[in-house]
């Protein structure tokens, strides 16, 4: 593996096709300073002068003069005082997330340009939901690694919800999630079984009986955070998670609270070969059955170049989601 995989609370590939250039813009002088974008977003972000200053490390007077001729330049007011307090207005709405966009672009440009300087290619950002196995992104870095630029991919593990968020806003280049949010462009990716389970000395295994919804609902629900689990009720029913979650960072967490014979868990079942081996773990007996399948999918936030690392890293991960279940 090339490069450093960072998951927590990311190169382009060199080709023989033609590469289409956007054509230049024609020639003015900006007004604008990125300087004087910053301090307007700081008195929006802190709530007023004072703040954006003291957090900004500048006095009031440098912020106000910044602003002001922010506004004497565009012509355009962004801010009314209303007391003590400036509200921004709806000039000053339309204008504060493209300008927001012109930053953050800015800021992503000199990063990718000391990258460049130092061997390493764009990072490849990607949101996952935490039933997706890890080892799979390392699988897919290795068959990259004949890449003329070493490979940066940064991980965050997030719900659903969440990671609709960022593909939207374009935090990320790549998610994986077991929805396609309107807008995305997805591909399957992998299917993911999931089992009930519970640590042996769980009372629930002293009624001695098929479980329903009932028992289930004398026990918390250990849930990995960003999960999207479901009670399987029925063979083709599933409901809601229950209201009762205990909510952890991981499957090992979990398995920790199930040991001391406490509430119950939907995990990976690619995750609970070994504690059910070392008699760790249980599969509960309900009625409905005691596993699901969900679906995965490789979700882009804007279609990715043909010849660039996003899209060979996608590729990547195809070909070995399949290997990687073939050896289980």
């Amino acid at each position: 593996m090339e490069g450093p995989l960072h998951l927590g609370n990311g190169h382009e590939a060199s080709g023989a096709s033609m590469s289409l250039e956007s054509p230049p813009l024609r020639a003015r002088n900006l007004r604008i300073s990125l300087k004087q974008w910053k301090m307007f977003h700081a008195v929006i972000d802190s709530g007023g002068f004072f703040s954006a200053a003291d957090s900004l490390h500048v006095t009031q007077s440098t912020v106000s003069h910044a602003v002001a001729k922010l506004q004497e330049q565009l012509g355009v007011s962004l801010l009314e005082l209303k007391g003590r307090k400036a509200h921004i207005t709806a000039e000053g709405k339309v204008l504060l997330e493209r300008s927001r966009d012109l930053v953050r672009n800015a800021m992503e440009l000199e990063e990718l340009a000391e990258n460049i300087r130092q061997g390493w290619g764009p990072e490849i950002r990607l949101a996952m939901e935490p039933s997706f196995p890890p080892e799979l992104l390392t699988l897919a870095l290795r068959t990259l690694s004949s890449f003329p630029q070493k490979i940066r991919l940064s991980v965050r593990e997030a719900a659903p919800d969440q990671i609709k968020a960022v593909l939207q806003d374009y935090t990320v280049e790549l998610a994986i999630s077991s929805r396609i949010p309107v807008g995305c462009s997805g591909k399957h990716l992998i299917d993911i079984e999931h089992i009930a389970v519970a640590h042996p000395d769980n009372p629930l295994f002293a009624l001695k009986r098929n479980l329903g919804l009932d028992d289930l609902k004398t026990q918390f629900q250990i849930a990995i955070s960003g999960s999207n689990d479901y009670i399987a009720s029925e063979a083709s029913r599933r409901l809601p998670r229950y209201e009762r979650p205990w909510n952890v960072s991981s499957a090992e967490r979990a398995v920790g609270m199930m040991r001391h014979g406490f509430g119950y868990a939907w995990l990976p079942a690619y995750q609970t070969k070994q504690w059910l081996e070392e008699n760790q773990l249980r599969i509960l007996p309900l009625a409905g059955g005691a596993s699901y399948q969900s679906s995965l999918f490789l979700v882009a936030g804007r279609p990715p170049a043909a010849d660039s690392a996003v899209t060979a890293f996608a590729n990547a991960l195809h070909s070995c989601s399949e290997r990687f279940f073939k050896r289980r």
